[in-house]
């Protein structure tokens, strides 16, 4: 039973991860496209392969420090505590989603939000919709682990 709870959150961090890093190559592309200035260097300037080197060389000790230490967890006692996927589902899009403001303020300085005028709010829709996604394959390993 260990090695089977030790592979799916092995699992679902590697899933946290890929989510995570399409959140935020989607935030980049809609709000960091609307930033148009050399001072500022995005999916654009550097291209696809060395911005997602910098994503994880920038976030990836936050990212595996925050799913080793907050949601793995969070995850566990969740699944022993909230049975309804829908409470679950709404847990994780509201934390998921405040977690997409942080993201947002480490990736644009206010003098670009507040030239450019970048929405917070898109960041915090696009997170929380990967927080949706989250719970939803969270279920699903679970529920083959299970089987």
């Amino acid at each position: 039973m260990l090695v089977n709870a030790i592979q799916r959150f092995v699992v679902l961090g590697l899933i946290f991860i890929g989510i995570f890093f399409t959140a935020l190559i989607v935030l980049e592309r809609i709000e960091g496209y609307q930033i148009t200035t050399t001072e500022y260097y995005g999916l654009r300037n550097l291209g696809v392969l060395i911005y997602i080197l910098s994503l994880m060389l920038g976030f990836g000790q936050y990212i595996l420090a925050f799913y080793v230490v907050i949601l793995s967890p969070i995850s566990w006692l969740m699944w022993k505590c909230v049975r309804s996927l829908t409470v679950r589902t709404i847990i994780y899009m509201i934390g998921f989603g405040w977690g997409g403001l942080w993201v947002f303020n480490q990736m644009y300085n206010p003098y670009f939000v507040n030239g450019y005028e970048l929405n917070r709010m898109t960041s915090v829709w696009i997170f929380a919709i990967a927080g949706v996604i989250y719970a939803i394959v969270e279920y699903k390993v679970w529920r083959r682990g299970q089987m």
